[in-house]
């Protein structure tokens, strides 16, 4: 009989005992010689993988086995523990952010660790790796203890999840800034006249615009000739001076037309928000089409 390996926690003990059971019954029924023993001592839970050395075969078996058991832990910690981990570290750096807030910041935490069509395997590299950290220990120690292999020997695990939340808590002030520059303009909207009833906007291909009126013409207003003074004598991109446009003129109806092709950015969305039930999108004329029925 070799040493026996020995798994201890006790914060998850159910989710450990369960998962690790399952991964050496199967080893069990596969021939490989081992026994499974749990233990309990004071608040911790042991499972014990006694390993024979039937055929002389105890060492190879044992390395089977220590494969088999990381790819478990490696399981249990990313599935289990990162969430846990994260809320420490919103807990410890960003107390002061309300409870919503906190819980914001970490539903964005996790797009970021399992961003749309990546997830899966940005996950599948944070298990190798935390996967490989715990077979190095396994070849060094017989004992391992769930609670303090993560605290110990996963630093740099941990400190890029902090980064995490780090990028997390910028999005989070990033996305809290727009909406109340979104809330500022809905305010100047509001509590002037309309000077204009109907305004069209053109997104052409070129990455520039055209504002147009009721009856498809130009719009001349006294109001924009400072804008265009603006945007001749400083830094003032085109989707700035729109935006300031439409604030400034405050139409009652807003209708945008989009040329094919066309990439707006965070613009239209801006604008959807600003003046909400004010927009409609066209979805195709002879203005934001006009070689189509060529």
């Amino acid at each position: 009989m070799v040493d026996p390996i020995s798994i201890g926690t006790n914060t998850v003990p159910n989710i450990l005992t369960d998962k690790l059971k399952k991964e050496l019954i199967f080893l069990q029924k596969e021939g490989l010689p081992l026994d499974i023993v749990m233990d309990n001592i004071g608040e911790f839970t042991f499972l014990d993988c006694l390993v024979s050395d039937k055929k002389g075969k105890g060492r190879e078996n044992l390395e089977t086995i220590k494969s088999y058991i990381a790819n478990c832990l490696a399981e249990v910690i990313v599935d289990e523990w990162e969430a846990r981990i994260i809320r420490k570290v919103i807990r410890h750096n960003y107390y002061y952010y309300n409870e919503d807030e906190k819980q914001h910041i970490l539903s964005k935490a996790k797009e970021i660790l399992n961003p749309v069509g990546f997830g899966s395997y940005q996950r599948l590299q944070r298990k190798e790796k935390v996967m490989q950290k715990i077979l190095e220990y396994l070849n060094l120690h017989k004992e391992l203890i769930l609670e303090g292999f993560i605290n110990f020997r996963l630093k740099d695990y941990q400190e890029e999840l902090e980064q995490i939340v780090n990028s997390a808590v910028d999005e989070f002030l990033l996305e809290k800034e727009y909406l109340e520059f979104i809330r500022l303009l809905k305010y100047f909207v509001d509590i002037q006249e309309p000077k204009i009833k109907q305004i069209k906007i053109i997104f052409r291909s070129n990455g520039k615009f055209e504002l147009l009126d009721s009856e498809n013409q130009p719009v001349q207003h006294e109001c924009l000739q400072g804008l265009l003074l603006d945007l001749k004598e400083n830094e003032i991109n085109y989707d700035d001076l729109l935006i300031s446009a439409l604030i400034t003129l405050a139409p009652e109806e807003v209708e945008l037309h989009i040329e094919e092709g066309v990439t707006t950015g965070d613009t239209i969305k801006t604008i959807e928000n600003v003046f909400g039930k004010r927009v409609t999108k066209c979805e195709g004329c002879d203005i934001c089409r006009p070689n189509k029925n060529n």
